[in-house]
């Protein structure tokens, strides 16, 4: 059995609709290397920023809200300028910090039923938006595919844009990096098939490099490295670049090594403490409600610590990189780290 560890806890706030954000994609976004928490309330919307230093308080003074009397149908929204951007059903827009529409860039909608939908982020040099759109039907109407596209963000004009081999999938996008064009792109299609790749933006053009498809996916990355998980839960693998940009499989853990007397399934998204550490939660069940979270060591995914709460908290962490970890209580938002 693994060894018992409290953590410290260094931060805390309560959040209005923590609870609902922090189960989508749109509520936690790394967006020039810091972590966003977007929220929505009524008729506003609230992107507050994790402080870049593991002193509290847990978010910084630059909170971002922004009224839209459209809310509901935006899927995804991104801090943007000033204000944000929504990917909605037929659209992108980008909006000032007053809710004013600046522009919008037309496209055939999302499939309904809500089994689908965009993502959008701006680059750190605010130039550019990138984003995840449907492609538009050929004269035969068959659908070739989602597009990734790249937009002014002072027009709304593309400058530039690739396929991609997803067909309605729920999509995920970071900026881990700060002062860099360089995402994370993540495509899910259901529960048995998923995409993951890394795209860089160079002289206003788009640059895709696949890291992991099929039943895998992209859930951190740190440096040179990636986590790949199993989309079932059953293992996880550090991943790290070669020379020529592709990753090959540095180590890996299998979710029933974690708690061998039970079966276990690796939940949300496992992540980088820091250079050493990776944090994961596991379940009894591929969609289990309660959680138990261990820290391993980056170099073999072996086990140090079983993290041991002093209260209850949410199922899954978010891992910060910088010796940090954030999970959820209901509206309560908590920020950790190993005792020293």
């Amino acid at each position: 059995m693994p060894e018992d560890m409290t953590p410290q806890l260094i931060g805390q706030e309560t959040v209005e609709g923590a609870t609902e954000a922090w189960g989508g994609f749109e509520g936690r976004q790394f967006r020039n290397g810091t972590l966003r928490l977007v929220t929505r309330s009524r008729d506003l919307v609230v992107v507050r920023t994790v402080r870049p230093s593991a002193q509290p308080p847990l978010s910084s003074d630059d909170t971002l809200s922004v009224p839209l009397t459209d809310l509901a149908e935006c899927h995804y929204m991104t801090p943007a300028g000033s204000g944000v951007a929504a990917s909605r059903h037929d659209s992108v827009s980008y909006h000032s910090r007053g809710g004013a529409v600046v522009w919008s860039f037309r496209h055939s909608p999302w499939a309904d039923g809500g089994i689908c939908s965009g993502v959008c982020a701006e680059t750190p040099d605010g130039r550019h938006l990138l984003a995840v759109v449907p492609g538009t039907p050929d004269d035969t109407g068959k659908y070739p595919g989602e597009r990734c596209v790249l937009l002014e963000s002072e027009t709304g004009n593309v400058i530039d844009e690739t396929p991609l081999p997803t067909f309605s999938a729920f999509y995920a996008l970071d900026a881990p990096f700060r002062q860099t064009s360089t995402f994370f792109l993540s495509a899910g299609q259901g529960q048995d098939d998923a995409h993951s790749w890394k795209v860089d933006i160079v002289d206003d053009r788009l640059r895709l490099m696949e890291l992991a498809s099929g039943m895998e996916r992209v859930t951190a990355t740190q440096h040179d490295r990636v986590l790949v998980q199993d989309v079932g839960g059953t293992w996880l693998q550090v991943r790290r670049a070669v020379p020529d940009g592709t990753p090959h499989i540095e180590s890996e853990v299998n979710s029933e090594d974690l708690r061998a007397e039970k079966e276990s399934y690796i939940m949300g998204d496992s992540g980088f403490v820091d250079d050493s550490r990776v944090i994961v939660a596991v379940g009894e069940e591929w969609w289990s409600e309660e959680t138990e979270h261990f820290l391993l060591d980056v170099a073999g995914l072996t086990v140090r610590h079983r993290v041991r709460y002093p209260f209850p908290i949410g199922r899954d962490p978010k891992a910060l990189g910088d010796g940090t970890w954030i999970t959820t209580n209901g509206d309560d938002v908590h920020r950790w780290r190993i005792a020293p």
